[in-house]
């Protein structure tokens, strides 16, 4: 069977009605046994992962990087990597590179 849900208003008369008597009460109407700063634990927010942006790579087969350059300059890293293929220099690919916004001032950026 089921049990009957808990009126609340009734639940609370009888707190008042065992207060007025004088008999201690733990908890009151909920029946707690912990105050709400206990039952809280503050957590440290997660640190925000630093800004990036995103940037094509010249490599060769090491995963060296010959060369660098900006987002919107995608067809030139792609020329750029069949020169060097075609010049002999080994097989080089064009890859993304995500690198962080500001703060250290050393971009490699062409």
């Amino acid at each position: 069977m089921s049990r009957r849900p808990l009126n609340r208003r009734e639940l609370r008369a009888q707190v008042e009605a065992a207060e007025a008597r004088g008999i201690p009460v733990e908890g009151g109407a909920g029946g707690r046994s912990r105050s709400r700063s206990e039952s809280r634990a503050l957590r440290d927010k997660p640190a925000a992962a630093p800004r990036t942006r995103v940037a094509w790579a010249v490599c060769d087969l090491g995963g060296r990087e010959v060369e660098r350059f900006e987002y919107p300059k995608k067809a030139e890293a792609e020329a750029r990597a069949q020169a060097l293929k075609a010049g002999g220099k080994g097989t080089h690919f064009v890859r993304a590179v995500k690198e962080p916004i500001g703060g250290s001032g050393t971009s490699s950026i062409d």
